[in-house]
């Protein structure tokens, strides 16, 4: 099946987030009367027709009740992650969360008391960080190093040295990396699982955008010996690759039958019970072959975003660093280069010139001179966002240049 990806969704007009003038003014101030959001992880495109045809089947039928975690959920995230790894899972290792974000707060909570920690790599996905801080938990953060190619690589002496003074209760791996874009090998994933293993630290492992492998082997968690597995928290979702995150469904994949218990306890605390209806039904219209002909046609297109913008910055703002597209369709840049902070770029370009990218901060202090950019959108975005992007460095260049004279 074709796909046109160049013809977007109206995003304007459903309240979304990316894209709603009042609620982005709010966060980057007075925007001129265009503007361009590549800020927020979601996708411009329309979802595929399977999902649009199973929620329109939904909808038909004029009657939206309380649904359950039905067999064909269960069979269609065994059968997805039975394409990622070869264990051997069943249902009562699976519960649901309302997204990733959701399932951070509940194992925060269900394994962590006021005092304890949890140890993180930073940069990262905020909510790492904010789940454990607003329920009192501490922070420890192993700051990620880069090589000659501007890839993340773990300081594992760092790492086991804060693992063994401070004894967190979690890590919490994001796998693979956001906002880095980082494939973990086979073999840094066995040293996090041993280096946890050890010292009592569960693993959680967050595989949210596992679905967007651009180079490099994805090795799931689940792939390791059963002694890992057995100490093990997998969060996951069908969202960043299909593109309905307002339907708030996501789930959660634990061996070990004591970890699991508690986390469901945990579930029932707040109430986190029953599927949305739709979500439901995205989540195994997405998990099938329609599903992964779109997922994979999607990507190639936002792949080719990346190729063409870094192709471009590279010759036309050469200072900036880009980090290689190992998985995601997220962009990051260190614009240290530029004299200026990730907040302060961002802040400017969204002021002047109406386009909106997300300073590094968000991921922590170790971003701070970082700006990540979503691919997810049009050609025509991409490029007319890069090109005005790139003329404002070259401007701001020469102003500071004269200034110097």
């Amino acid at each position: 099946m074709a796909f046109n990806f160049d013809q977007l969704a109206d995003r304007k007009s459903d309240n979304s987030k990316k894209w709603d003038r009042e609620f982005n003014e709010g966060y980057f101030g007075k925007l001129p009367d265009e503007y361009i959001s590549m800020w927020i992880a979601d996708l411009d495109y329309e979802v595929t027709p399977i999902i649009h045809k199973k929620i329109e089947e939904i909808v038909d039928k004029k009657t939206y009740g309380y649904i359950y975690f039905y067999d064909e959920l269960f069979e269609a995230i065994k059968q997805w992650q039975g394409n990622k790894s070869d264990f051997s899972l069943n249902n009562e290792m699976i519960s649901l969360n309302f997204g990733i974000v959701s399932a951070l707060y509940v194992t925060v909570q269900a394994f962590c008391r006021e005092g304890d920690s949890i140890i993180i790599n930073s940069p990262v996905y905020n909510p790492f960080r904010v789940a454990a801080e607003v329920n009192h938990i501490g922070v420890l953060e192993n700051e990620l190093e880069v090589d000659q190619e501007y890839r993340y690589q773990i300081n594992f002496q760092n790492l086991e040295e804060l693992i063994v003074e401070h004894q967190p209760k979690i890590y919490i791996l994001c796998n693979p990396h956001n906002p880095g874009g980082r494939v973990w090998s086979k073999e840094e994933l066995q040293k996090i699982a041993d280096l946890c293993l050890e010292n009592n630290v569960i693993l959680v492992s967050d595989e949210a955008h596992a679905d967007h492998i651009n180079q490099g082997q994805f090795t799931s968690m689940l792939s390791l010996d059963k002694k890992y597995t057995d100490n093990l928290i997998v969060l996951n979702s069908a969202n960043k690759g299909f593109n309905f995150a307002g339907l708030k469904m996501g789930y959660n994949i634990i061996p070990n039958l004591d970890i699991n218990n508690l986390f469901k306890q945990q579930l029932k605390k707040q109430g986190i019970l029953e599927p949305n209806i739709f979500g439901a039904a995205a989540l195994c219209a997405s998990y099938t072959d329609e599903g992964k002909e779109w997922l994979d046609a999607s990507y190639d297109y936002m792949v080719q975003n990346y190729d063409w913008a870094s192709s471009y910055l590279s010759q036309e703002v050469p200072e900036l660093k880009i980090t290689p597209l190992d998985s995601t369709y997220l962009m990051w840049l260190d614009v240290s280069s530029l004299g200026m902070t990730g907040d302060e770029v961002v802040e400017r370009l969204a002021q002047e010139e109406g386009i909106l990218f997300q300073p590094g901060s968000s991921f922590g202090q170790a971003g701070i001179n970082h700006i990540r950019i979503n691919l997810g959108t049009s050609k025509e975005f991409v490029q007319k966002s890069f090109q005005k992007f790139a003329d404002w460095c070259q401007k701001n260049k020469r102003q500071e240049d004269k200034s110097l004279e």
